[in-house]
Parts: structure tokens; C-alpha cells; sequence
């Protein structure tokens, strides 16, 4: 029996229920099919980018800088960065690391740099003489090591790990000072670098392309990202997460993803719109720096569900708890939190008008409080029923408002504020 082709619309049918990362693969191997791959939206359950990563479902992918010696002679923090999939940073002709603060932004790209990052620089004369010191300090150990252990004529266990530390210490330093000595003298690199892609896996990468090093990492890594991502329709996230200070997103020229669920810090909420199509069910919100009004943007107001994790302080708490309209809103703070402010929430949430099933979860540490918070708030409001865990209310336009205490970790307690039909 002759194998028949695949029809085209059964093509998309299988395409549209497949795993991303092997729609992914299989676009790349079987070029006959890659139109009608990037025409069926790319589905993805959870999805992490950050500078030089990307992480899609269950597979992390890493491209980073492999450096070997051309004599072998490869030190051991290399052969450890190495391992882990190379580093993070592109090198000059020298051998100097380049920061990556200072790389440039290309169009479509998704900045998360706050503006006033430190760009550090690794070849300064401060830096070569700390580099000298540190090489003449570790041989001096070494050789004080080496005499006091003759005398025992035993080598001990301590003896072997200190011996291995001053050793790595002064092999180190003197790789540091390698690209001194070439910038000194007009020479080229002392070690070879290569681009090298890899999947992650229990804090170790396994190589699955490395690539001569004519380019910058950064380059080769907006390329990857065009390789998975450009010339679709908007991709499909159910979990999205961005949390990453500082980053970079290579991203396509007009990338655009909607998402079930997103995790950002406050301060990048306007940046990660940008490349959002439509508003998300549940946004959980994490602290970042300059972070004024995050709770006014749209992504925020539009969420049906909203959490964050993060300690404000009261006004600005029960500011916010009166400008959200989002139908669950929970409170997950970081710190021990007072009686006064927990019940000053509740009662500035319950001042605006909200439709029915609207919740608000407020999350704390101490247990005296489960019975402090139901005796507070029914002092200045029309109890209907209570019990020692539970308290309901009237509320306004013919409705009640239930706010029950509950138990869920270990040591963590939650208040659950509801709107309820009379």
C-alpha cells in the first residue's frame, strides 16, 4: 500500500494540536510544510523569555558563548561556564568582556532596562592590577601551603581542598589578565569562542548547534527568536511569564501573543503590552523599580483576575483597592501585616460598587488575627449573621457581602471578602 500525502487541511488539523516545540522542529526539517506551519497559530502552555533565553513548555533553550584554548588548556571556571551552556556576554578582539548593558536596542525588540543600569567596564587599569594582585596573593598561599604541609609529609583532606581553591583562584586571575596582554601587544583572543545553542536540563546544557563566532550573541539570538516566531499569527500563551530585570526581548518585527495568565514585575507591565494582543485572564504582579501608577494600565484595570506580591503601604494599598475593578482581586502580602491596615482594605474595597461574585483575598501570617479582623469590621456595619468564621453583611443595591477567615498553608491564613445575591 503506497503512503498518501497529507491533505492540506488535515495538515492544519494535526499542526493545531501539536506540541510547539515539535511544530517547531519539524518546520525546520521539512521545508515543504513550513508555510502552512506558521499559518496555524502556534500554541504554547507556558512560555519564559530573557536575555539570551527562551523557555517553551517543557524545554528551556540557551544560546551562549563556548570558549575552548587553542592549546586545551581550558581553566576550570571555564569548563564549568562551559558546561552550563557558555556565557551570557559577547567578547572583543582582545578577549575583554562586553557588557551587556551596552548592546543596542533593533527594532521589535522588548526593552526592560530601567535607563539607569551601570555599564561596568572589564578592561580597566584598576582591574588589571586587582587581576596582579590576586595572582601574586594566591601563589604566595599556595607556596606557604605547600612548606606547612612537607612538615606533616601527609597530604590531608583540608590540604587538598584549600590547594584547590588557591589553585583555581590563580588560574583565574591569570585568564583575566590574558586579554591585557593582548590589547598590550595587538593580539588576537587567547581562546577561541563559539555560539552554541543547547537545551537545559538539572542545571546542564546539551549542545545541539554551535556556530562559528561571527556574529554577536545578541544577533544570534534575535535570529533564533525570527526562527520561532516570525510570520505568525499572534501565539497562543496560556502561562506567560516576564520577570526579568534589566532584559532584552530579541523579538521579530511585528511579534504579537495573547495570554491566559501573566507574571511581570509593576515596572515592565507598559513595555510587555506592547507585544500583547488583548487584555489576560489572571495578571500576578511582582515589585519592580519605577513603577508609578502600573495599576492604572489597562492590562491591570482589564484582568478578571488580579494578583499581587508585593508590601505597599497603606494609602497607596487602599488607593489601589479603590481604583481596581477586577472581579478577583487577592492581596498576597510579604510582610507580617497589621490588624488596622487588613481591615481598612477591606473596608475601601467594599466602598465602590461591585457586580456580583466579585472577591478580595487578603493573605497574612498571624493566627490572633482570623478572629480580630470579623470583630473589627462589624463594628461600623449591619451584621445579618456571624459565626467564628464568618461574617455577613448587608451591602449595597440589594446585596450582601460574606467575609469568611480561611486556612491555607502552613502558618498562612487568608480573608475572603465576597459580593453575594440578597
Amino acid at each position: 500500500m503506497k503512503n498518501q500525502p497529507v491533505l492540506y487541511d488535515s495538515l492544519k488539523t494535526v499542526l493545531h494540536h501539536m506540541d510547539a516545540n515539535l511544530r517547531i522542529k519539524m518546520s525546520q526539517r521539512i521545508p515543504s510544510i513550513r508555510a502552512t506551519e506558521r499559518a496555524v497559530p502556534l500554541k504554547i502552555q507556558f512560555l519564559s523569555f530573557s536575555d539570551n533565553t527562551a523557555e517553551i513548555n517543557d524545554v528551556h533553550y540557551k544560546l551562549g558563548i563556548y570558549r575552548n584554548s587553542p592549546n586545551r588548556d581550558v581553566p576550570q571556571f571555564v569548563k564549568s561556564e562551559n558546561a552550563h551552556g557558555g556565557v551570557s556576554h559577547d567578547f572583543d578582539r582582545f578577549g575583554f568582556e562586553i557588557p551587556v548593558g551596552s548592546n543596542p536596542i533593533l527594532p521589535g525588540d522588548v526593552s526592560l532596562r530601567s535607563g539607569d543600569e551601570r555599564v561596568e567596564r572589564t578592561d580597566t587599569d584598576e582591574l588589571e592590577e586587582r587581576y596582579q594582585t590576586l595572582v601574586t596573593r594566591s601563589e604566595n598561599l599556595l607556596r606557604s601551603l605547600a612548606e606547612k604541609e612537607s612538615e606533616k609529609r601527609v597530604w590531608t583532606l583540608e590540604y587538598r581542598e584549600k590547594f584547590r581553591e588557591y589553585k583555581d583562584m590563580a588560574s583565574h586571575a591569570h585568564e583575566k589578565l590574558k586579554p591585557f596582554h593582548c590589547r598590550r601587544h595587538n593580539l588576537p583572543r587567547p581562546f577561541n569562542c563559539f555560539i552554541q545553542l543547547s537545551t537545559m536540563g538539572d542545571n546542564k546544557a546539551k549542545s545541539l548547534q554551535r556556530l562559528e563566532y561571527t556574529r554577536k550573541l545578541y544577533e544570534a539570538v534575535k535570529q533564533f527568536n525570527h526562527v520561532l516566531f516570525a510570520n505568525r499569527p499572534a501565539i497562543q500563551v496560556n502561562e506567560l511569564v516576564c520577570v526579568f530585570s534589566s532584559h532584552v526581548y530579541r523579538m521579530p518585527v511585528g511579534f504579537k501573543m495573547s495570554a491566559n495568565e501573566l507574571t511581570v514585575r509593576e515596572s515592565h507591565i507598559a513595555s510587555i503590552a506592547t507585544i500583547m494582543e488583548g487584555d489576560v485572564n489572571i495578571l500576578r504582579v511582582f515589585r519592580g523599580d519605577n513603577a508609578e501608577n502600573w495599576w492604572q494600565h489597562r492590562l491591570v484595570q482589564n484582568a478578571k483576575e488580579l494578583i499581587t506580591e508585593d508590601f505597599f503601604e497603606p494609602e497607596k494599598s487602599c488607593l489601589m483597592l479603590r481604583t481596581f475593578r477586577n472581579r478577583i482581586i487577592r492581596f498576597n502580602n510579604r510582610r507580617i501585616l497589621r490588624i488596622e491596615n487588613c481591615c481598612k482594605w477591606i473596608e475601601n474595597w467594599m466602598s465602590v460598587k461591585r457586580e456580583v461574585g466579585s472577591e478580595l483575598w487578603i493573605r497574612f501570617r498571624v493566627e490572633q488575627y482570623k478572629f480580630l479582623v470579623l470583630n473589627m469590621i462589624q463594628a461600623n456595619v449591619e451584621v445579618i449573621r456571624k459565626d467564628e468564621r464568618c461574617l455577613r453583611i448587608r451591602g449595597e443595591h440589594g446585596t450582601h457581602i460574606e467575609i469568611r477567615v480561611l486556612e491555607t498553608l502552613i502558618d498562612h491564613f487568608e480573608v475572603k471578602v465576597e459580593i453575594l445575591e440578597n
